[in-house]
C-alpha cells in the first residue's frame, strides 16, 4: 500500500542454496529438490533508488532482525538480482503489532521498521496468538522465616 505503482514479488526465493548433506552422496534429482529449501523473503519490491527485502511478522519479534538481515545476505548471491546490484538493498520489517522497544532494537541493527495493523487483527489475536492463553491466578510467595 505504501508504493501502490511498485510491484511487489511474494515469497521471493533467495540465493542459491546452501543445504547439503554431509556423507552421502546424493542422485541429480536429490540435489535439486534441496533448492527447494531456499530462503524466501516475504517480499521484495524494487523501487529506483532501492531494493526493499521485507519480512512480515504480526507480532514484533527481535529476531525478525536476524532473519531479515540474513534474507539481505542471500538476496545479494541471488541470480534474478544480481542486475540491480547498483541499488543498495534494505532490510524492511513490517509489523502489524508495534512494540516500541522491538522497533528501536531492530532499526539499531539497521532493519527498516513499517507497522502495518490490518483490519483482521482482532480476528487474528482471538484464533490464534491468543488461543492458548488462559486466566493465570495471582500465586502469594512466601519466604521462610529464619530462626
Amino acid at each position: 500500500m505504501k508504493y501502490p505503482a511498485a510491484r511487489l514479488a511474494e515469497q521471493y526465493r533467495l540465493g542459491p542454496t546452501s543445504a547439503t548433506v554431509n556423507g552421502v552422496s546424493l542422485p541429480p534429482a536429490f540435489v535439486a529438490a534441496l533448492r527447494v529449501n531456499n530462503w524466501y523473503a516475504d517480499g521484495i519490491i524494487v523501487l529506483p533508488n532501492e531494493v526493499l527485502i521485507i519480512e512480515a511478522k504480526v507480532k514484533a519479534t527481535p529476531a525478525a532482525a536476524s532473519q531479515c538481515l540474513f534474507y539481505q545476505r542471500q538476496a545479494f548471491r541471488t541470480p534474478e538480482l544480481q542486475p540491480l546490484m547498483s541499488l543498495p538493498f534494505t532490510p524492511v520489517l513490517l509489523f502489524a503489532e508495534d512494540d516500541a522497544d522491538v522497533s528501536a532494537f531492530c532499526k539499531a541493527l539497521g532493519c527498516r521498521v513499517e507497522i502495518y495493523t490490518p483490519p483482521w487483527i482482532m480476528d487474528y489475536l482471538t484464533q490464534v496468538q491468543f488461543r492458548n492463553r488462559t486466566t493465570i491466578q495471582a500465586v502469594q510467595i512466601t519466604t521462610p522465616t529464619q530462626e
